[in-house]
Order: C-alpha cells, then sequence, then structure tokens
C-alpha cells in the first residue's frame, strides 16, 4: 500500500466529506461513486448504501420506467416474473401501451402452463404436477381453472400410497411404483 498514516487518515476524511455531500444531494450517480471509494478507504457507509437502495428503488419504479419493466419481462419469457412485473406497473401506470401487450404474453404462458398441467395429469407425474400447479398459481392463473388438477393430484397420491401398501401387504420390502407425494394440494 505505501503512505504515511495521517496521509491515510486525511484520505479516510475527504471521502467521508465527500460520501456526506454525495448523500445530501441525492444524486444516484454521485452516490454510487462516493459509497466506491468510501469502502476502499474502509469509511463506513452503511446508511449512505442505504439511501442508495432506496434511490434506485424510486428510480426503478418510477412511471418512466414502466415501459423498459414490461419489455424486459417480457423477453423473460418467465409466466411468474411477468405477472409480478404486470401487478407493479398496473399500480404505477394502470392505462401505459404496453401492459396490453404483456397481457397477451401472460396470457400464453398460462395457456403453457394449463398445456403442461393436463400433460402431467395424463402423465400421472404428482411430482412434476404439484410444482407445475404451484407455478400456474404464481403467474396468476385462477385457482377454480386449477380445481381439476389439484383433485386429480390428490387422487394420484392415493393411489400411489395404496399400491405402496398393498405391495407391502403381499411381502414386498420396498414398494415398486411407490413415489412420494408431494404436499396436498391446497383446498380453497
Amino acid at each position: 500500500m505505501g503512505g504515511c498514516e495521517s496521509c491515510a487518515s486525511s484520505r479516510r476524511k475527504e471521502v467521508s466529506h465527500l460520501l456526506r455531500d454525495a448523500s445530501s444531494r441525492s444524486n444516484i450517480s454521485e452516490l454510487k461513486t462516493a459509497i466506491a471509494q468510501a469502502e476502499q478507504y474502509g469509511v463506513d457507509a452503511l446508511s449512505a448504501r442505504q439511501q442508495y437502495s432506496e434511490l434506485a428503488k424510486n428510480e426503478r419504479q418510477s412511471p418512466e420506467s414502466v415501459h423498459e419493466m414490461l419489455i424486459w419481462s417480457i423477453s423473460t419469457q418467465d409466466g411468474v416474473i411477468l405477472f409480478n412485473v404486470i401487478q407493479e406497473a398496473e399500480s404505477m401506470s394502470p392505462d401505459h401501451q404496453d401492459l396490453r401487450l404483456a397481457r397477451a404474453k401472460l396470457a400464453e404462458c398460462q395457456e403453457e402452463a394449463r398445456v403442461r398441467i393436463q400433460r402431467l395429469v395424463r402423465n400421472r407425474d404428482a411430482r412434476s404436477l404439484t410444482s407445475s400447479l404451484e407455478r400456474a398459481r404464481r403467474m396468476g392463473v385462477p385457482s377454480d381453472e386449477l380445481a381439476w388438477a389439484e383433485n386429480s393430484l390428490f387422487a394420484l397420491a392415493e393411489a400411489q400410497q395404496e399400491a405402496a401398501r398393498r405391495s407391502l401387504r403381499e411381502g414386498e420390502t420396498t414398494p415398486k411404483c411407490f413415489v412420494a407425494p408431494g404436499p396436498p394440494p391446497l383446498r380453497e
């Protein structure tokens, strides 16, 4: 490192002042730079980091950023992310023009989830069905549209448990068809 302790102490004081000034101006780019310098010199920057986090959150959630948020969420092709971003965008700018496109993409994701659930019910795949049902719920598929699949999951789990009990009664030490079911479906 090098340098005398007095110079390092002066530099820490200078960085502390820079950090305090940047915090008072609430300029996000200045604050980010000041935080980086403060941490480089071992100056406590926790309160400045919290302020930076709040400024970044406010900037990210401003109505001007709704377009970027929606386009990004559409590009992820993830129905859960898209659903959550649409919810947030509707609260900030309910009439935003990109909401229509985002809702159309969400409807596609939800339909893909429904088709996947139907296939999993047909294939009697309890484990994947459990996670797919949860994912569909998190992307906003209405519960009444999932009730039939939840009932199928419940019946499938009961059938698998009965088959396991029957195998054990017949003397097998390890049931051939036993697949541990996930948690029982949520009933609303």
